[in-house]
C-alpha cells in the first residue's frame, strides 16, 4: 500500500517568520476519495494576509488538475494563522504557497484502455489514457475504479463547465470500454485509472 507524502514548496517566499505560531500553519488534509482514487498533482495559492493575521483573498494560480485537491488546500491555507499588525497586511503583499500532492513510492501500474472496446457514440471521438494535464477544451476529465472485468466504475467527471447531459454521455461511454494492465508488466499494480473522453 502506498505511503502519504505531502511537500509543501514555495518556502523562500511564504513567511513562515510572520506565522502566529510555528504549529499555526498545517499541511491540508488529504481529501479520503483522493486517496482512494490515487490522485496527485500540485496546487499554487497566492494570499494576503489581514491586518488580524487571518488570510485573505485565497485563490489557485495554478491548479493541480483535479478540483478536490484544490480546494483542500484551500482550506488548509484558510486556518493559517499570522502575526497581527504585519506590514505585508498594510502594504497588501501577496505570498504563494505551493502543495504537492505526492504519494510516496515508484507509480502503480494502472489499467488502460483496451483498443476497441467502446461501443461507438455520436457524440465522443475517443478516450486518452492517463493524460493528467490535457486541456479540457473538448474534453471531459474522469477517474474511475476497474472491476476485475475490466469495466470501470465509480466514474467520477471533473465537470470543468460542461453541461450536464455532456457529462453523463461521457460516463456512459466509459462504461462501456474495458480497461486492463498489459499481462506480464511487472511492478505494483491499482485499480485506479483517469483520463479524458475526447468530444466531437
Amino acid at each position: 500500500m502506498l505511503s502519504l507524502l505531502l511537500a509543501l514548496a514555495g518556502a523562500s517566499a511564504f513567511p513562515y517568520q510572520s506565522l502566529a505560531t510555528p504549529a499555526s500553519c498545517t499541511a491540508p488534509a488529504w481529501p479520503r476519495e483522493a486517496l482512494r482514487y490515487e490522485i496527485e498533482g500540485t496546487t499554487t495559492l497566492e494570499f494576503r494576509i489581514g491586518s488580524d493575521g487571518a488570510v485573505r483573498d485565497a485563490k489557485v494560480r495554478g491548479g493541480s488538475g483535479w478540483a478536490m485537491l484544490d480546494q483542500a488546500a484551500l482550506a488548509g491555507l484558510a486556518r493559517c494563522r499570522f502575526k497581527p499588525g504585519l506590514e505585508a497586511a498594510r502594504d497588501g503583499t501577496v505570498f504563494p504557497i505551493q502543495y504537492a500532492w505526492r504519494l510516496d513510492g515508484p507509480a502503480p501500474l494502472r489499467p488502460v484502455l483496451q483498443p476497441g472496446s467502446c461501443k461507438p457514440s455520436p457524440h465522443i471521438a475517443g478516450y486518452a489514457n492517463l493524460d493528467q494535464r490535457r486541456s479540457t477544451q473538448g474534453g471531459i476529465k474522469l477517474r474511475f475504479l476497474v472491476g476485475a472485468d475490466g469495466q470501470a466504475r465509480g466514474i467520477v467527471a471533473e465537470q470543468g463547465g460542461f453541461a450536464p447531459q455532456v457529462v453523463r454521455d461521457a460516463v456512459a461511454y466509459v462504461s462501456t470500454c474495458r480497461f486492463g494492465i498489459a499481462p506480464g508488466a511487472s511492478g505494483e499494480r491499482t485499480d485506479t485509472s483517469y483520463g479524458w473522453v475526447l468530444l466531437k
